[in-house]
């Protein structure tokens, strides 16, 4: 069977959507609730489309991190390994009776035009580009898992991403006698404040002073920030 461009282009198409609908979701998740953690509004810190994407990428992979480095690590690997089996001895068994030529797929070609017009061009593309069109789909279906449990990785990655910045704070500002890794808020040339940026947006700072220990929110016209960004 012919390879289906259309067919493919479409089950991209959705994959890439999906996925960018799933992150940004996540995303914007992951963010209120690091900045909930310090005692700040998300809404007076938006973000760019870019920026929640962005950050439901990491928090994707922070929880993929962690998993990993569990028991189900362990778990998963094994299940690769099996996955891995039964894809080459099903391989094989294809080499000697291609997928179109079962009774499966001589019952899918029958049908295809009885399915709505959305599904032909997956079922049509049984042969060559089946197996592609079927993976991108799947994709789709890891996305729409990915948004129903998108608190519960939001709200994982906010703590691990929370637990970093307060190891930094911990450590305080000074790296191995050389330089100073925080950030310094100066008004008319005076420091009124030193500390670490937590989060930003175009016209606010989240800022955490380790002088007065807690959180300050901030405007840019209400002084410079200078020094050594975390």
């Amino acid at each position: 069977m012919a390879f289906s461009w259309s067919s493919l282009a479409k089950a991209t198409a959705a994959a890439i959507g999906a996925t960018a609908t799933a992150f940004n979701f996540i995303g914007q998740e992951a963010y209120a609730r690091y900045l909930a953690h310090w005692g700040f509004d998300d809404g007076l810190l938006p973000q760019e489309t870019s920026d929640r994407v962005h950050h439901g990428y990491m928090a994707v992979f922070e929880s993929i991190h962690t998993l990993l480095n569990g028991q189900f690590g362990a778990f998963l690997l094994l299940l690769i390994f099996i996955v891995c089996f039964i894809q080459g001895w099903l391989t094989s068994l294809m080499k000697k009776s291609p997928p179109r030529d079962t009774s499966a797929g001589k019952w899918l070609k029958r049908n295809a035009d009885r399915l709505p017009g959305a599904f032909k061009s997956f079922f049509a593309a049984f042969g060559t580009s089946g197996l592609i069109v079927v993976l991108l789909y799947y994709v789709v279906l890891a996305a729409f898992v990915a948004l129903a449990v998108a608190p519960i990785i939001g709200e994982h990655a906010a703590g691990k991403w929370a637990e970093k910045k307060e190891g930094e704070i911990k450590n305080g500002c000074q790296r191995n006698s050389k330089h100073s890794v925080c950030t310094e808020l100066t008004r008319d040339g005076k420091v009124v404040g030193i500390g670490f940026i937590i989060a930003s947006s175009t016209t606010r700072i989240a800022y955490f002073d380790i002088t007065a220990n807690h959180g300050r929110l901030i405007k840019f016209e209400d002084g410079e920030l200078t020094g050594w960004m975390p």
